[in-house]
């Protein structure tokens, strides 16, 4: 029996492997140059563990200190180093951001220009007034922002942040939190996090060593 074949069809599968071989070498490709990249960062010295960070591409939105919602692509359209806490911090707050402050004030020095960002998770007592207020101590840059509740609980699942009410919030209470200093690029997300340990010298170092290895 004789089978008559379409010759499109025909032509279609002959490009198959040619089709699967030009992604292949295209996967191989971006695999090599983000592994090759991820090693270039990893010379700055960055926490790896933000690979856990599974969220963070999330979508959020938040109220500015000004009045006004702002959404993530909105918030983080520069190098930004964001903190999690609360206005009525007794000490450990106030200590991080003006660290943090004091890191944007030497990379402004040499053209490297972060957005300083305070998220309360308090956001009962923090009012737009206070966080206004609080954030033009640190630094006159630094913005402040809140929300619902339902707000905050999401930003704080997509940066994996722990805080903790107390049971009892008649009096000047204090909020049990994490705190690390994220460093988020808007072309790449989360590039890498601080801890309290980390001081203005390393801070400053590993952001231009990142942004150094993602302009080269």
């Amino acid at each position: 029996m004789l089978f008559k074949y379409d010759i499109k069809k025909l032509n279609n599968i002959a490009l198959l492997p040619i089709i699967l071989f030009i992604f292949s070498i295209s996967v191989i490709f971006v695999k090599y140059f983000d592994t090759n990249k991820n090693l270039e960062l990893a010379d700055c010295g960055i926490n790896t563990s933000i690979n856990l960070f599974e969220k963070f591409n999330d979508d959020f939105n938040l109220t500015h200190e000004d009045g006004f919602l702002i959404s993530r692509k909105q918030l983080i359209d520069q190098p930004s180093l964001i903190y999690f806490g609360y206005t009525y911090c007794p000490d450990i707050c106030p200590f991080d951001l003006m660290r943090n402050a004091e890191v944007v004030e030497l990379l402004k020095n040499e053209n490297i220009k972060l957005k300083p960002i305070f998220i309360s998770i308090d956001p009962k007592r923090d009012t737009l007034q206070t966080l206004k207020e609080y954030t033009d101590f640190h630094h006159k840059d630094m913005i402040g922002l809140t929300g619902s509740e339902k707000d905050i609980k999401k930003i704080k699942d997509i940066f994996m942040v722990y805080s903790q009410m107390p049971n009892d919030l008649s009096d000047d209470y204090i909020v049990n939190h994490s705190t690390f200093t994220y460093f988020v690029l808007p072309e790449i997300g989360l590039a890498t996090y601080f801890t309290r340990k980390d001081n203005v010298k390393k801070i400053s170092e590993t952001v231009k060593c990142i942004m150094k290895n993602l302009k080269s």
